[in-house]
């Protein structure tokens, strides 16, 4: 600001000397002009009634080298001067003085030369005789006298220059000062009054400024928290295939490290399907695909963004696809499991219809079919609950129970079937109450026992203990049976899984034994714990927070 202050001021100073010199040579060439005009006229007045021979007498004696005096024939021809030979000069009669006086009895003019930048001002007068006395007086032109004006107005120019200087930087200090110490973050006090529109419109910008800045973080600390509690991982990418932004579910799925902007993409993905899926998504082809990473399935959506880049939406889909190959294998399963009684019962009823039985072996086909029949009902049954319980049907009817009278109903409900098999049951269970469905913990506890009992020994053991700990009700159950192999113990608790099929089958079993004890511990928020040898036998703990 100092410096266009400075350069203003200059500028106006060269500007008003240059006016004011203009101004001044202008008045001092009016004034002189017409002084010169007067004198001239004067001169010539004296001798408008004399002859010729009587002026040039007159002037015979005159020496002033100021003012010229001439005398003209009516021809044109110079016949007398007092300052150059009259026969060296040209003919007079096409001059506008000499015309002028030739018709009205004076004239006048004015000639400028360039050689000598000097003006020389005629009067001619006709005289007695007709003929014409000229007098001539030469006077500096305006230009020349604006010349002389230069030298001053320079060094004018030049002092004033240097003032300028030191006014210049104490009048921007003084102007710009107090606008320096106005504080923007606080209530700003108007140093001029002029300021005031300037001030109240900074007060404007700053509220609206101030209006959207918070929006603004508002609306990106709503995004940022939306990103980073999607279980779906977000990860935004540049035109070039450089990463913008990364979610949290991304950067645990994919293991990626912080900083990530900045960083390529193909340094992450290196999978050729979801390379040219996003090179697709780049030209502006909205596609997905299924990849594999550490033992989970993700569907990625790629959904471009004109001009900017593309969107990837990763969906954790690994339990959608065990579910999905969980339902195939049951539905497999089931109709195996089905097809196998209702072959039994058809064949039977099929020799019985057609009297193909001996007589006397009758009942031994109806019993049979009873048998199958009771196989297929039970089977149904533990389908339809496995069902239930997959829905999560029963929550709604927990209840205060006491678990220690559930158990023992279980055992007096299987006690036939242990003493069948010279099982002895040893119980030794603490009165403990839990929030829970009666008819399922039922089921557990029946599933868990009668498992005990069927895949023991002779004259094995089961062992029964439910113990009341700090935060904790755990159940267990050991049995000396035949004990699971190692490589089945995962497996175990899978639907229609089966360690020893013929042993099974022979025993009644359906396969989902294990799995709906598994789903009720699930619903009631426990955990399940399996330790076995083969040919050693097998205990299980089920464990309940209180």
């Amino acid at each position: 600001m100092k410096k266009i202050i400075f350069f203003d001021m200059i500028l106006l100073t060269v500007l008003c000397v240059i006016v004011a010199a203009s101004a001044f040579s202008f008045v001092f060439y009016q004034r002189i002009s017409q002084i010169v005009k007067s004198e001239l006229f004067e001169r010539a007045d004296i001798f408008r009634d004399n002859t010729s021979d009587t002026t040039m007498e007159a002037l015979s004696d005159y020496n002033n080298s100021e003012i010229r005096f001439s005398i003209i024939n009516p021809d044109g021809k110079v016949i007398f001067d007092t300052l150059f030979d009259p026969e060296k000069l040209e003919n007079h009669a096409d001059r506008k003085e000499i015309l002028e006086a030739s018709e009205k009895g004076f004239g006048e003019s004015k000639r400028f030369s360039n050689t000598f930048h000097e003006e020389t001002n005629y009067y001619a007068v006709k005289l007695a005789d007709d003929y014409f006395l000229r007098v001539a007086k030469t006077s500096r032109s305006i230009f020349s006298m604006f010349g002389d004006f230069v030298p001053t107005a320079f060094c004018v120019v030049l002092a004033l220059s240097v003032i300028v200087y030191f006014l210049a930087g104490r009048l921007t200090n003084y102007i710009l000062k107090p606008i320096n110490q106005v504080d923007l973050n606080s209530e700003i006090i108007m140093p001029y009054d002029e300021l005031k529109p300037f001030v109240k419109t900074i007060l404007e910008q700053r509220k609206y400024i101030e209006l959207q800045m918070s929006e603004l973080q508002e609306r990106a600390d709503t995004i940022a928290a939306i990103m980073d509690n999607m279980n779906e991982g977000i990860v935004i990418v540049e035109k070039n295939g450089n990463l913008l932004s990364v979610n949290k579910s991304a950067l645990s799925f994919f293991d990626i490290k912080l900083p990530v902007k900045g960083k390529n993409i193909l340094e992450i993905f290196r999978n050729a399907d979801f390379n040219e899926k996003l090179c697709a998504a780049l030209d502006g082809s909205c596609s997905e695909t299924d990849i594999e990473v550490y033992e989970k399935t993700l569907r990625a959506n790629f959904s471009p963004v004109s001009g900017s880049g593309v969107i990837i939406f990763f969906r954790d889909i690994t339990e959608n696809i065990s579910s999905e190959n969980m339902r195939k294998e049951f539905s497999a399963n089931v109709s195996h499991e089905l097809k196998t009684p209702l072959t039994t019962i058809y064949g039977n009823a099929e020799m019985l219809f057609n009297e193909m039985v001996k007589n006397g072996d009758e009942k031994l086909f109806y019993k049979r079919i009873k048998t199958e029949a009771e196989r297929m009902i039970r089977l149904i049954d533990d389908i339809i609950l496995i069902s239930k319980l997959d829905e999560d049907v029963g929550g709604e009817l927990f209840e205060e129970l006491e678990l220690s009278e559930i158990i023992a109903e279980t055992i007096d409900s299987l006690s036939q079937k242990a003493e069948k098999n010279n099982i002895s049951i040893n119980s030794s269970c603490e009165k403990i109450n839990i929030k829970a469905n009666r008819s399922q913990m039922y089921e557990l506890f029946y599933n868990l026992i009668d498992n005990a009992i069927k895949y023991n020994k002779p004259s094995g053991t089961v062992d029964i203990n439910l113990k009341n700990l700090n935060s904790e009700i755990k159940f267990v159950i050991k049995d000396s049976g035949i004990g699971i192999p190692k490589e089945s113990q995962s497996r175990v608790f899978e639907r229609f899984y089966r360690v020893d099929k013929s042993r099974s089958k022979n025993s009644g079993g359906t396969g989902l034994g294990l799995a709906i004890v598994k789903h009720i511990v699930k619903a009631h928020g426990g955990k399940i714990e399996l330790v076995s040898e083969e040919n050693c036998g097998t205990e299980i703990s089920v464990i309940f927070n209180k």
